[in-house]
């Protein structure tokens, strides 16, 4: 009888939780979780949306969830859909939240402006469309990611005072090293031909191994103050710098 009852109020306490508004919770969230708030919250905590979430002063516009409880329960760990839809930035895939404080993705895909940037530097204006397909990726905060996966910037330009790049288009593919991290470049109908290699380890060391022809002149001359002009007309770029100035 005790077991049963036992079981009742178990199961009780889980639909109660189940069905908790999202709305009374979300004080509760934005006190704990460091530089979250949500407006225009709906649903439950585990089936919910937020018309503008906003995570460390950065808006990702309108965000939906949906926790898989089944799939949770066996990866002891945070599982849920979700999809944010903002002006410049879309995506949507499979986050699970470790009790490590790990942030994994699986299967998530992306579509970025590249007028996002623009917001960030004053040096270029940058204009196409990114997309990115991410296979999976652990993050961890101040540590160099696990990414697979690629990023494609589509009817690629950029304008600045001392360059001028018309659409092209260019593709990065992503993939863990033996703990560090190597991207391959390439591209296609584009102003500069690009073929290569950079790796980045996890000291934020990067290390780049590019080739690179351009018949931009402006482009062309900055790329003899980086690297070495082969007989073909490409330029070699093989340079090494530190990024951990720029890792908050």
């Amino acid at each position: 009888m005790k077991k049963i009852i036992f079981l009742g109020l178990l199961s009780f306490s889980l639909a109660a939780l189940w069905l908790l508004p999202l709305s009374f919770v979300k004080p509760y969230a934005e006190k704990h979780i460091k530089g979250l708030k949500m407006e225009d919250v709906s649903g439950t905590i585990w089936n919910g949306e937020s018309g503008k979430f906003t995570i460390n002063n950065e808006s990702l516009g309108h965000v939906r969830w949906k926790v898989k409880p089944l799939e949770s329960l066996t990866a002891l760990s945070l599982k849920s859909s979700f999809n944010i839809e903002d002006s410049v930035f879309k995506a949507h895939g499979i986050a699970t939240i470790t009790p490590q404080k790990k942030l994994l993705l699986d299967n998530t895909y992306f579509e970025l402006n590249a007028s996002y940037f623009n917001k960030l530097q004053k040096q270029a204006t940058l204009k196409g469309d990114i997309t990115g397909n991410i296979k999976h990726a652990v993050l961890i905060e101040k540590t160099l990611p696990e990414i697979k996966g690629t990023v494609d910037w589509k009817e690629a330009s950029v304008t600045s005072p001392l360059v001028k790049l018309d659409t092209g288009d260019y593709r990065a593919v992503i993939s863990p090293d033996s703990g560090d991290m190597k991207i391959l470049l390439s591209s296609s109908d584009a102003p500069a031909e690009i073929r290569g290699k950079i790796k980045l380890n996890k000291e934020w060391i990067y290390e780049t191994d590019l080739s690179i022809k351009t018949n931009n002149n402006g482009l062309g001359a900055m790329l003899e103050l980086l690297g070495k002009k082969q007989t073909n007309g490409s330029v070699l770029v093989k340079n090494k710098g530190d990024l951990k100035p720029f890792i908050k």
